[in-house]
């Protein structure tokens, strides 16, 4: 029998697109779907007030991506970044500690885990594995934000031009900037090198494990169209979108090509810079009504 392996590598990546597409499509086109349904449906959400975002000019709109006040905005944001421990509370800094903690504790397991799936071999994981671990490429979530951004333009949905505006600046920060400079500093090397799992050598290039990159883009990508679409519909796309990322964290280590201790790493640091950007507040400059708390209640202030 004459085999095709290019065109067989051809639908098999065809088919992982496809799956992306439809998990895409249903998150975006849901929120502007769901505004169109009519007004007895108990399932309705609130009506995204898309004339607010309007009467920001375009330019002006840090929302907006590609606007001028985005790009400054970016700017704005990459000086705050590395000044934001400064800044933490108790509570940040038990969240920072637990992901510390997690990924140090997992170095226990790390070598066990490796060693064990060299021989546990799974037909079912390893279809789930080639769909989840996409979830973190690049290359997959450009459509995913090309898509949402055509998507947004078109129903003249604010909230889906923020998920765009915070998940590329969120994808970018920590897998772009944060990722890189940790593994790096690290220097620890892939599974499948097959060296001591606690080696690590600072400095070092081609030693690119700690932590885990398409983790990390994976929780930001989720993190942000999950903050962005609760205020919504609540907690409905969260178990789609984690399970999402969870599941190209799992991908990594089951393809030997990340330690669990890295994934967790990876997951927490996606998840901490997609929660800040989603939830840092924007626009500020072009608010023109402010409530501000004044004694034992509040006033209404009006810049002009």
């Amino acid at each position: 029998m004459i085999s095709y392996p290019k065109i067989q590598q051809s639908n098999h990546a065809m088919k992982k697109l496809s799956v992306y597409i439809l998990i895409s499509l249903s998150l975006i086109l849901t929120p502007s779907f769901a505004e169109t349904a009519g007004a007895d449906s108990a399932l309705q959400p609130k009506k995204d007030n898309y004339s607010d975002f309007q009467s920001i000019k375009w330019t002006k709109n840090e929302n907006f991506f590609g606007s001028p006040a985005y790009l400054k905005r970016l700017g704005k944001d990459l000086v705050e970044m590395p000044q934001k421990p400064l800044h933490w509370d108790k509570n940040d800094w038990a969240i920072a500690g637990g992901i510390v903690g997690g990924s140090l504790l997992a170095f226990t397991i790390d070598d066990i885990v490796r060693q064990n799936l060299k021989t546990q071999r799974s037909g079912f994981f390893t279809s789930l594995s080639d769909i989840t671990t996409h979830w973190g490429d690049w290359k997959q979530q450009i459509p995913i934000f090309a898509g949402t951004y055509i998507v947004a333009l078109a129903t003249k949905d604010a909230t889906l031009h923020k998920i765009v505006a915070d998940g590329i600046e969120a994808s970018v920060f920590a897998a772009g900037i944060i990722n890189p400079i940790l593994v790096y500093a690290t220097g620890r090397d892939l599974p499948n090198a097959n060296e001591n799992a606690m080696t690590f050598k600072p400095m070092t290039p081609g030693r690119y494990s700690f932590p885990s990159g398409h983790t990390t883009a994976a929780f930001a990508l989720s993190t942000v169209i999950d903050q962005n679409l609760r205020a919504k519909f609540g907690y409905w796309q969260t178990p789609i979108v984690y399970a999402m990322a969870a599941g190209c964290g799992i991908s990594r280590v089951y393809d030997h090509t990340h330690y669990v201790s890295e994934v967790i790493f990876g997951a927490g640091v996606g998840w901490a810079v997609g929660y800040w950007i989603s939830n840092k507040p924007r626009n500020q400059d072009e608010q023109t009504v402010f409530i501000l708390p004044f004694d034992n209640g509040a006033k209404i202030a009006y810049k002009f």
